[in-house]
This record gives structure tokens, C-alpha cells and sequence, in this order.
């Protein structure tokens, strides 16, 4: 009996458990979707995150843009909530607490170089090098007005450096590249005062605390600096306050009182604004100055170097207090409104906050990376697309804009990138002198190919321009030179401005093989080679003016292709190798019966300086980039008649190329982006 009771007790106890367990199970059955979906939700929205950059402020007919452009300067919002970059493609704008980007503000033409808060926050102003400053709404973001600050003139650099607002938020002043100094009356937009200083360029201005006076401080002459001081009304010259030193940047201290100066081979240095003198100095050398900020109590100074520091000093002792570091030069600092975080933009591609008091770093925003984009290739599978920059190999996924690796080439510039066919191998040229071959799956470095013969005694390096492998992937040819510029004289040595062809050994675990051959025909640096689609013949064009066609069988040469006016600096065969087309600085795209030599249309006009020629998979559309216009035109292959000009760059457009499908077309720019175009209406339409 009492052996049943004590099974029936375990029973029981066994059924409770059950019982408990099956409680258990049901609220994990209830909740476990809604975790799911929370944790599918946190990693979605991460990943949109992370990627809603590259759908902001996208100009017509574009995609998707890769990457954020160049620094040039960071400014807190008036309520420490939001931070404005201003980069080499637009205004960026930051939610200081989450990092996300809100905003991309874009109108300016060119790289814009200062941003500035009206005294009452409600609007802000931005100069740029396109000569223009634009009013912004600060709480929307809209554009309020546009100032045309100078006229474009073609060879003078002028733009928009240095912009100031009076204290009681009526009139704006403005400088640039020049010695021009305006005052805007904001209610009409006009400048109501235009006068020129003693000095360029200028390093600071700023109004005086009344108004009254406006200060202009910049080196004038060898060891000499002047702080000028105006009439704001007037324009009229007062006076100036001679500075014994030169320096490169420039801080003045909210009440106007101290004059904060900083450069290479001078100390940081504290100055009586009023009469000069020298206060104090830190006499160690910590590197060039970039930026220049006073916290608005006066009790600090934070300043960015080229030597990749922010730097913490005070005023009262130039004391050094704190420094921090980036991965490269600090070219803009800013403190918060309530002096608690620093904010420092970098040519490392960052953002990072810091704290004022301790130096510590609280967040760090991505992607405005430092590079100026030369090449471009996608891969024949259209899943990656490739760019050659300044010392690097990017690598991105072509569908959601991420990149997925970099390649470090160390003090070089990688003018060109090529695909091997089956996608194994990729081949690069730039200012390393050689031509480079790499692994594609990897990214390891395969090695280099024998250098061009080039005499080393003249004065430019020796760039490799384009490189491009012949159809079955056994033969890497490469082009270039002393590429130089201004007016420098043409080098007309033959050994520098060569063609060189190179054997691929497919397959093998070094596949750098010997030079077969090597042109000698053109009197200039070669810009551009590319083969013919069956791989007998090859297209070489220069800054000599000409193409010249090379039977790669015989290695000799076929005939040379004359008519344009300036450098030929592109040169591409159609799919089917019927027409050879070549772009220049003439402004002109030429199309070129590929066997005979003649021309099959009258030169295409308004091509702008070209830069680069790309046709589409399906032969029906020619796309070219240009330097002078920033654009990227898409002509018609068969009638040469323009179709589209896509605009949205703010430098030159370095290189344009298809995907695979030809639904879509990428340009890199000197602006530091990819902007990936919509050609599924263009495509639809042929």
C-alpha cells in the first residue's frame, strides 16, 4: 500500500512537472516569433542603416551613390542634436546621438569648403569652390537663397572660403581665393560692400563682438601677418595690427580678444588681437595646423594637425591638456554648444566624438573616406565593382553599395583597373611604375611586371594609365609615361611613352610572365589601350594627339589614326569590333571604321575634356565622362546623337563602365564617389 501511495506521489509530482513544462513551452511558442522578429527587425533596420546613406540626396537618374566625398569641415547645429558636414559632394547631416545620417543637402556645383550659423539659428550659410554661398533653413533643411559670390572665370581659382555672420544676423561676409572681401545685406541678398585685403589668403574673419568692426587675419608677406580690421558699414580700412610670424591657421576667440595662430614650422602661438604682442607659446613641435576652434568660455583651444591629432591646449598657459588621435590628418574640430564634446573630421574617412573633459571617444561616424577615384571595372559576373584611388583597391558589392574589401597600394595612385575574363585575376596600373597583378578571390598580391624602360632623370614619375587584358586572358598589355601638367614641356622620348605587351601564364601559381613586345610609336605619355574584341589588334591613344593600331601578331605596326585637336585620353572597340571610337580634350568622341581607319560620322560635339568611353554590352550605347563639366553623357553607338547627360558630380569624372546587364552605368569622380545610374528606361527604349 504504502509502495502504490508513494507511486502516486511521484505520478503527481511527474504530472505537475509536465504540466509546468508545458506552461514553459507554450509562452516560448508565444514570444519566441515576436524575439525573432525583434532580433530580424534590430538586424534589418541595422542593415538600413548602415545602407540608407547611399539613397540620400541623389540626384536625377542615380541609384544609388558609394561612399560620402571628403571632409572639409565639421559644425555642430545650435542645439547640439545635429552635426553638418561639409564635404566634397554636399552638406551631410548627423544625428549627433545616434550617428545616423539625416540628410544629404546637394545644389553646390563643387566641393564646399565652410559652413556658418546665423546668430539666431534659423538659418545657416554655405561656400563652396563653385563660387556660389547658399542659405539654408536650418530646421528643414531647404534652401533658402542662392549668392553668385564672383563670376566663373575659366583658369582662375576662386571659390567660397571663409563666411561670417554679423551678430545681429543682417549681413553675411564673405572670402575666397582672392583678395575680395563682401558684405551681404540678407534682407536683399546684394552685396552691399566690396573691398580687398592686404592679404591672401585670408586664415579668419570675424565680426567684432558690437558689430561695428569686421577682422581679417592671413599671412602678407615672410615672417609678417596682418589682422585688419574694417568698418563694417563703410568697408572703409581702419587699421592693421602687425603679427611677427606667418602661419597657415587661424583662431580668434569669441570676445575678439585673443588671436590663436598655428603652422609647420612655427609653434601655437597666443596673440593680443589688439596690439600684437605675443602672450604666449607652446615652443614643442606638434605638427601643421589644420583646424583652430576656442571653446566658448575662452578657457580652451582645440586644434586638428596633419599629423592625425586633436589636440586639447589652455589658453591661460598654453598648456598641451590632452591629445587624441585619428588614422590621418585632422582637418576640422568643432565644440559642442555646451563645450562638453569635441567633434573632429578626418582624411581617415571619420567622424569621432570625443569627450572635452577626458579625451575619450564616445562615437565614430564612417564612410567619408579620403579618395579620389581614378578606374573602375566590374567584374564579369556584375557582382562587384572595383575602383582604383589614392593607394587603394576598393572593392564593392555592386547590389547593396557595401564594400566588402580594400586593397592597400601604398603611395600609389591606381590610374587603371583591369578584369581577366574568367574573373581570377586583376590587373592594375598607376604611379608605382609597374603594372600589378592580383588574386581576385583573396586579394593577394600575384607580383609585378618588369618595369617600363623610362629614363629615371625626368623631372615626372612614370605612370602606368590603363592597363586591359586581351580577350583569352593570356597577354596583359599596359600604357603610359611622365604624365605632367600645366605647361610643362612635351617629352618627346620614345622609351617613356610606351605600349608594352606582357605574358599571362594561365593557370601557373606566378603568373607574371616576360615582356613579348614593345611599341615605341607615340611621342607622348599613352593615356589608353584596348584590345580588339577577337584580340588581333590593339588601340593605343596619347596625349601626342593620336591612336595608333597594332597587329599583335606581328607586333608591328598597322597605321596611325589623326584628326583630333588635343590628348586622346580614351580609346574603346565596339562588341562586335566593327568600330573603334576615341575620346579627347578636345572635347570631341570620334568613331572609327576599326579595319580601315576611316571615320564613320563627323566628330561628336560637347563631349566635354573626356576622360574615359565605355560601350554597353549590347553595343547600342556609347557613355563617356568628362573633367571640364563634371557630367556623364550617354550617346546613341549608331547615330552618335546624346540620349541622356547625368549630373551630380562636383569633380571630374574619371571613369565610366556598364554592368554586365547594361541596365546599369558607374562613375567614380575626384569627388571621392560611385554614382550608379538608372539605364533600364534608356535601354528599353533602343
Amino acid at each position: 500500500m504504502s509502495n502504490m501511495s508513494n507511486i502516486n506521489i511521484d505520478n503527481r509530482h511527474n504530472f505537475q512537472r509536465s504540466l509546468n513544462y508545458m506552461k514553459i513551452l507554450n509562452i516560448v511558442l508565444v514570444f519566441l516569433p515576436l524575439i525573432s522578429t525583434f532580433y530580424l527587425l534590430t538586424f534589418l533596420s541595422a542593415t538600413a542603416f548602415s545602407q540608407n546613406h547611399i539613397h540620400l540626396g541623389l540626384p536625377a537618374g542615380a541609384k544609388a551613390r558609394l561612399g560620402k566625398g571628403r571632409i572639409h569641415q565639421v559644425k555642430y547645429f545650435p542645439d547640439g542634436k545635429r552635426l553638418a558636414v561639409a564635404t566634397s559632394i554636399g552638406i551631410w547631416i548627423y544625428d549627433v546621438q545616434t550617428g545616423e545620417a539625416l540628410d544629404l543637402l546637394t545644389g553646390h556645383t563643387e566641393p564646399v569648403k565652410t559652413i556658418v550659423f546665423s546668430p539666431d539659428g534659423e538659418t545657416f550659410a554655405s561656400g563652396s569652390k563653385d563660387n556660389t554661398i547658399r542659405l539654408w533653413d536650418t530646421r528643414t533643411g531647404k534652401l533658402k537663397s542662392t549668392y553668385v559670390a564672383y563670376k566663373r572665370q575659366k583658369g582662375v581659382a576662386r571659390g567660397v572660403n571663409l563666411l561670417a555672420f554679423s551678430p545681429s544676423g543682417k549681413t553675411l561676409a564673405s572670402n575666397g581665393d582672392i583678395w575680395v572681401i563682401k558684405i551681404w545685406d540678407l534682407l536683399t541678398g546684394n552685396p552691399i560692400q566690396t573691398f580687398s585685403s592686404d592679404v591672401n589668403p585670408l586664415s579668419a574673419m570675424t565680426y567684432s563682438p558690437d558689430g561695428a568692426m569686421l577682422l581679417t587675419i592671413g599671412s602678407a608677406e615672410k615672417n609678417e601677418s596682418l589682422i585688419e580690421y574694417w568698418d563694417a558699414q563703410t568697408g572703409d580700412h581702419i587699421e592693421d595690427v602687425v603679427i611677427e610670424e606667418n602661419f597657415n591657421a587661424a583662431a580668434i576667440s569669441h570676445d575678439c580678444k585673443i588671436l590663436a595662430t598655428g603652422d609647420d614650422g612655427n609653434p601655437l602661438q597666443f596673440w593680443d588681437v589688439e596690439t600684437g604682442k605675443l602672450l604666449r607659446s607652446y615652443t614643442e613641435w606638434v605638427g601643421e595646423f589644420k583646424s583652430m576652434e576656442f571653446s566658448s568660455d575662452g578657457k580652451t583651444l582645440i586644434t586638428g594637425s596633419r599629423w592625425d591629432r586633436v589636440d586639447v591646449w589652455e589658453i591661460s598657459t598654453a598648456k598641451l591638456l590632452r591629445s587624441m588621435t585619428h588614422g590621418d590628418e585632422v582637418v576640422s574640430v568643432t565644440y559642442s554648444p555646451d563645450g562638453k564634446t569635441i567633434a573632429s573630421g578626418s582624411d581617415d574617412g571619420t567622424i569621432r566624438f570625443w569627450d572635452a573633459d577626458t579625451g575619450d571617444l564616445i562615437k565614430t561616424i564612417t564612410g567619408h573616406l579620403y579618395s579620389e577615384f581614378y578606374s573602375a571595372a566590374y567584374s564579369p559576373d556584375g557582382s562587384m565593382l572595383t575602383c582604383g584611388s589614392k593607394s587603394e583597391i576598393q572593392f564593392w558589392d555592386a547590389q547593396t553599395g557595401e564594400r566588402l574589401k580594400t586593397i592597400k597600394e601604398p603611395s600609389c595612385d591606381v590610374h587603371s583597373i583591369a578584369y581577366s575574363s574568367e574573373a581570377k585575376l586583376l590587373a592594375t596600373g598607376g604611379t608605382s611604375m609597374k603594372a600589378r597583378l592580383w588574386d581576385v578571390q583573396t586579394g593577394r598580391f600575384l607580383g609585378s611586371f618588369a618595369e617600363h624602360k623610362h629614363k629615371t632623370s625626368y623631372p615626372y614619375k612614370f605612370t602606368i594609365l590603363s592597363v586591359t587584358f586581351s580577350p583569352d586572358g593570356r597577354t596583359l598589355a599596359s600604357g603610359g609615361g611622365h604624365k605632367r601638367s600645366g605647361n610643362a614641356i612635351q617629352n618627346t622620348i620614345s622609351e617613356n611613352n610606351i605600349v608594352s605587351l606582357w605574358k599571362i601564364r594561365i593557370g601557373e601559381l606566378y603568373p607574371i610572365g616576360e615582356r613579348l613586345a614593345t611599341f615605341t610609336e607615340h611621342t607622348d605619355w599613352v593615356s589608353a589601350v584596348a584590345f580588339s574584341p577577337d584580340g588581333t589588334t590593339l588601340a593605343s591613344g596619347s596625349q601626342d594627339k593620336t591612336i595608333q593600331l597594332w597587329d599583335i601578331n606581328t607586333r608591328s605596326h598597322l597605321k596611325t589614326l589623326t584628326g583630333h585637336e588635343d590628348g586622346v585620353t580614351a580609346v574603346v572597340y565596339s562588341p562586335d569590333g566593327s568600330t573603334l571610337v576615341s575620346g579627347s580634350q578636345d572635347g570631341t568622341i570620334r568613331l572609327w571604321h576599326a579595319h580601315t581607319g576611316d571615320l564613320m560620322l563627323p566628330p561628336i560635339e560637347g563631349a566635354g575634356q573626356v576622360t574615359s568611353l565605355a560601350y554597353s554590352p549590347d553595343g547600342n550605347l556609347l557613355a563617356s565622362g568628362s573633367e571640364d563639366d563634371n557630367a556623364v553623357h550617354v550617346w546613341n553607338a549608331q547615330t552618335g546623337k546624346r540620349l541622356q547627360t547625368f549630373t551630380g558630380h562636383t569633380q571630374s569624372v574619371n571613369a565610366v563602365v556598364f554592368s554586365p546587364d547594361g541596365e546599369t552605368l558607374a562613375s567614380v569622380s575626384e569627388d571621392g564617389t560611385i554614382l550608379l545610374w538608372d539605364l533600364t528606361q534608356l535601354v528599353s527604349d533602343q
